[in-house]
């Protein structure tokens, strides 16, 4: 964790023009959460949605262009028992457009392509506004990602890239480290 704090300080500091007050949210994302909420957003549906609801990380003092810096770390399954997947995912299962075992598509088919290949199991992130609507594409986490705050948005929400979420298990531990004014 020490590699990534580093790595997240020296992301920061780089896009600071002036010293900033950082802001720094561990949480904890089981392996049966849904990345963002198909009640608020039921023009992007994916999986069974039968699944936990996302993990929701307030923004609210993070400008639009600042730097949100998230690493995460842990291990979740598609099964009870099963292989124990890192955030990036399980390596042999590529979902990017396609659909899952379920006869729905993964959260990862609004990713965009140029993140391809996006992993089942991976953590995936999307910017949304006060009501849960996704404001940006989703885009895939993995150990750690930087992306620029997008207008509209106050929070960041958190899932898991799935089909069929209600027998995943274990969870990711992921921070969140933003350089708020």
């Amino acid at each position: 964790m020490k590699k990534m704090l580093d790595f997240a300080c020296a992301l920061l500091l780089a896009g600071a023009a002036t010293p900033a007050a950082a802001t720094d949210v561990t949480v904890t994302v089981a392996g049966n959460t849904m990345p963002w909420s198909q009640e608020a957003n039921p023009q992007l549906p994916f999986g069974r949605n039968d699944g936990a609801p996302p993990v929701i990380v307030p923004l609210t003092d993070v400008q639009p262009g600042e730097k949100v810096v998230i690493m995460a770390e842990g291990w979740t399954t598609t099964v009870p028992g099963g292989p124990h997947f890192g955030p990036s995912g399980q390596a042999d299962f590529v979902t990017d457009d396609h659909p899952g075992n379920s006869g729905a598509f993964f959260p990862s088919r609004l990713v965009a392509p140029n993140q391809f290949p996006v992993h089942l199991n991976a953590l995936i992130a999307c910017f949304i506004d006060a009501e849960g609507k996704l404001v940006a594409r989703p885009f895939a986490v993995g150990e750690q990602f930087a992306v620029n705050m997008p207008a509209n948005a106050v929070a960041i929400a958190f899932g898991i890239n799935d089909d069929i979420y209600a027998e995943n298990e274990g969870a990711l531990q992921v921070r969140v480290v933003t350089a708020a004014g």
